[in-house]
């Protein structure tokens, strides 16, 4: 008992003589232990201690937005980082994260700006302009897409990453072709690109060969075997083959490895679809929209299952809505049925 009152002593004696600036440090750094290890609510209450001491330190407020967005409260490290860059104009982290935060929550405007205030501050970067390409995939300015991984490309020539957007860019513009040179140049630079196979199946899946598409997509997951992407992109291609029990089967074990994966909702509304349970469809395509994620030809099927419902005026305004978001099979419905 005696050793341990030393010891209490001690401890109160140390932290006690500890200025202001040296409780925030202490802080701060247990914040970013309990962060690395995943512990985010414990790092958020270390964070709120070295902000108590310091209330305008602006990495404290940067660290306790990231991990706030890890516990998926993106709103909340929002605020965080608008302080940190009040704070500090120029801190580069704290605008790459609200960049990220805005667009976890499908505010790809906010993203661009903070992505070229980055710019402006770091001068030309491949890795912005990679990033700035990803968020323009994602709004569906394909062509804007494409410039940006290009500039990209030249400043990091033969990034397998870079390429294989630049591929996805001229897939969704339908110019397989083009896309296809891309994916064997990322597969001469990387045989085991597991993302190159799985957009190779899709390609082969847009030309009919849905033999072809499966043994692509399974090369990719004997490289990254589970990976719930490409589990739902093989969902998907179950579904084109009316293989309705296999695509089931994938999707809801992707649902299960990622519950946030909208286009494993929009393929199982595809599904419901032909079950012919299009209320449940409806519901399922309406929560692919509210994850906020980039989802070719959702408000297609959308349209589709209001048209089968025979609810025509509902149908035309998602196929509209598709239009504009450069879906072309919502802008083919549109011509055909819509005034």
């Amino acid at each position: 008992m005696k050793n341990i009152l030393q010891l209490l002593t001690l401890s109160i004696l140390i932290f006690g003589c500890e200025s202001s600036d040296e409780r925030t440090t202490r802080f701060f750094n247990l914040g970013n232990n309990a962060l690395n290890k995943g512990d985010y609510d414990q790092a958020i209450e270390y964070y709120n201690q070295s902000l108590k001491e310091t209330p305008d330190y602006a990495p404290a407020l940067n660290n306790r937005g990231v991990a706030k967005i890890e516990s998926d409260h993106p709103y909340e490290a929002i605020l965080d980082y608008n302080q940190a860059i009040t704070i500090q104009p120029d801190y580069l982290d704290a605008l790459f994260n609200r960049a990220y935060a805005y667009e976890e929550i499908g505010q790809f405007e906010k993203a661009l700006n903070d992505i070229d205030a980055i710019q402006k501050i770091s001068g030309d970067s491949s890795f912005v302009y990679f990033y700035q390409g990803l968020i323009q995939t994602q709004m569906r300015l394909y062509d804007e897409a494409l410039n940006s991984f290009q500039v990209a490309d030249s400043l990091n020539p033969l990034n397998p990453e870079t390429l294989i957007n630049m591929a996805t860019i001229f897939y969704f513009k339908e110019a397989y072709d083009t896309a296809i040179n891309l994916v064997n140049r990322v597969l001469e630079l990387s045989t085991e690109d597991a993302n190159a196979f799985s957009l190779l199946s899709l390609i082969e899946l847009e030309k009919g060969n849905y033999q072809g598409s499966l043994a692509e997509v399974n090369r990719a997951m004997d490289i990254v075997p589970g990976e719930p992407y490409f589990l739902n992109n093989r969902g998907y291609i179950y579904l084109q083959m009316d293989s309705l029990n296999a695509a089931i089967g994938d999707i809801n074990r992707s649902i299960v490895l990622n519950p946030k994966n909208g286009w494993a909702y929009r393929n199982k509304g595809i599904y419901m679809m032909k079950k012919g349970d299009l209320k449940e469809a409806i519901n399922l395509f309406n929560r692919a929209i509210t994850t906020g994620e980039f989802i070719d030809e959702l408000y297609f099927y959308l349209g589709n299952a209001h048209f089968k419902l025979g609810d025509t005026k509902t149908a035309c305004s998602s196929w509209k809505i598709g239009k504009n978001l450069n879906e072309l099979k919502s802008q083919q419905m549109l011509d055909q049925y819509c005034n």
